[in-house]
Parts: structure tokens; sequence; C-alpha cells
């Protein structure tokens, strides 16, 4: 296994892993192809036998939601002021790999470029599905202490209205989310 930084050659995979895998639509793709410039875009991949099984994507400078949550991102706001954020764009790890610590090491290294930017703090939108489970919640800690949490339920059930759609519920999503900022 190895793990090193995503460059633009590699958008175009991790924009077809994510629609096929995370949250679907035209619109995931469009957004992952913009960043073909990396002004403002980064991450780590892991890759196994030349095939990317795993990544971790951010945005750097933004505090940037899937869907807007005006209250939420007010909040975080007051916290940060004037300092640099990172925002969690996506993590993904190949079913067949996962248990294995491939997401820990991503988000450890993530974490760790998110410094070396000058980022200050790290916003981290976990998942919640319907039953309950948050496949981020291990993972989310290597990002550095929390200084702000809130559960958000329904956080994606506007997900159609931006051309996208969940991969457990479909159209009509009511997935929550976990925000959660934390102090690099």
């Amino acid at each position: 296994m190895e793990y090193c930084e995503i460059g633009s050659q590699d958008l175009e995979t991790i924009a077809i892993l994510s629609e096929r895998h995370l949250t679907h639509g035209k619109k995931i793709l469009d957004d992952i192809r913009q960043h073909r410039l990396m002004t403002d875009y980064f991450g780590v991949k892991a890759v196994e036998q030349d095939q990317i099984i795993g990544f971790y994507t951010c945005i750097e400078g933004r505090l940037e939601f899937t869907l807007p949550h005006p209250e939420a991102e007010r909040e975080i706001r007051k916290i940060i002021g004037d300092k640099k954020i990172v925002t969690g764009d996506t993590l993904y790890v190949d079913p067949a790999y996962r248990g294995r610590g491939i997401a820990s090491e991503l988000s450890r290294r993530v974490t760790e470029m998110a410094r070396k930017r000058g980022g200050k703090f790290f916003l981290t939108e976990a998942w919640i599905h319907p039953d309950g489970i948050v496949p981020a919640r291990k993972i989310v800690p290597f990002n550095g202490d929390v200084v702000y949490r809130k559960i958000l339920p329904g956080f994606y059930r506007d997900l159609y209205k931006y051309g996208m759609e969940c991969p457990i519920c479909g159209r009509d999503c009511v997935c929550g989310a976990e925000v959660e900022l934390h102090i690099l």
C-alpha cells in the first residue's frame, strides 16, 4: 500500500468513485472535475497495484458543506474568525479494503497536510445513516481536537434540489450529519 498526494491526473478517477459509491449525481462529477487547477483542493490517496483504493480530499480556505446550512455556518464562522479553515470534502475506501486502517491513515496524513498548508481549523461533515451508523466516527478524531460539534438530523434531505441522490435513501434522503470543527 502506498499513500501519496493526489494530483489533477487523479480527479477523474476520484469523481467516478465518488459518484459510484457515495452521493450520486452529475453535480458530484462536475464539482470534482472543477478542481482540476488544484489551487484550493488537495488530498491523499491510497494506491495498491496502480489502483486508487481510497482517498481523502479537502478544500482549503473555505467553509463548505455538501448542502448549505446557514445556521451552522454562522456558528462556525464565529469560532474561526479570520483563521484559516480546511474542509474535509470526501473520504472513501473501497469496500474490499475496509477494516485495514486505511481511512485512519488517510485522515492522519491529510490532517498533517492541512497543518503544513497553514490551516488552523478542520471541518468535518460525517454522514449519519438512517439506522444511526456514522461510518466516519472512528476517523474524524485524527483531524484534531473538537471545538464545535452539532448533530443535524435531515442534513441531506435537499440533495435532490442540487441534482444529487443519496446512495442509501435515493431521492428522498433522511440521513443526518455530525458536523465537527477541529482545531489543528
